[in-house]
């Protein structure tokens, strides 16, 4: 019996005439034409793997009051929209803003050891009362239709840390309640 590699030798050299295909398109020129901001959020939301991590300048812009004022009608919505807080576009159920400096939030990271909700293993509560905003989404699943509620609050930010390399210290990452005051 012969072996099939000698019957059916002639297509192998007309496999190796066929150009290489690279897996997905690394070489599109247009994307280079986008300025570099623009250029990682039309990426971050196009990927299908985690997002990256943050830097400590966009932690500091998501958690803490910019510009204007907390008292501000309609500030949950236009905040978010402004500072484009989203998660690959869609929007997050709830979000809370304090008013207070993030050196003052970073203190909290060392703050009393407290339970957490949605299955975060442990959070720290700030030790300094602050006024903050807690948004509430009220409708909208996109970036651009999300719609919230707007709830103004006085109370002991609760919060997660993570370990920043460059400052060698922990730095708060993300607000998960504010717990009122006694």
């Amino acid at each position: 019996m012969k072996s099939l590699v000698i019957k059916c030798t002639w297509p192998l050299p007309l496999l190796l005439l066929l150009p290489l295909k690279l897996q997905g398109n690394y070489w599109d020129e247009k994307e280079y034409d986008l300025e570099p901001g623009l250029r990682e959020f039309f990426r971050e939301i196009a990927s299908t793997g985690p997002t990256k991590p943050p830097t400590k300048e966009r932690i500091i812009e998501m958690i803490t009051v910019g510009e204007r004022p907390l008292q501000d009608y309609d500030y949950c919505n236009s905040e978010l929209r402004a500072k484009q807080i989203h998660d690959k576009g869609r929007c997050y159920p709830e979000r809370y803003i304090v008013g207070m400096s993030y050196e003052e939030l970073s203190k909290a990271c060392y703050g009393q050891r407290v339970q957490c909700k949605n299955g975060v293993k442990f959070c720290r509560r700030s030790m300094d009362l602050t006024d903050g905003v807690r948004c509430v989404l009220e409708s909208g699943e996109r970036m651009v239709d999300c719609m919230y509620t707007t709830i103004y609050m006085t109370g002991y930010p609760v919060v997660t840390c993570q370990w920043d390399k460059e400052s060698q210290e922990f730095i708060p990452n993300y607000i998960h309640n504010m717990s009122l005051p006694e």
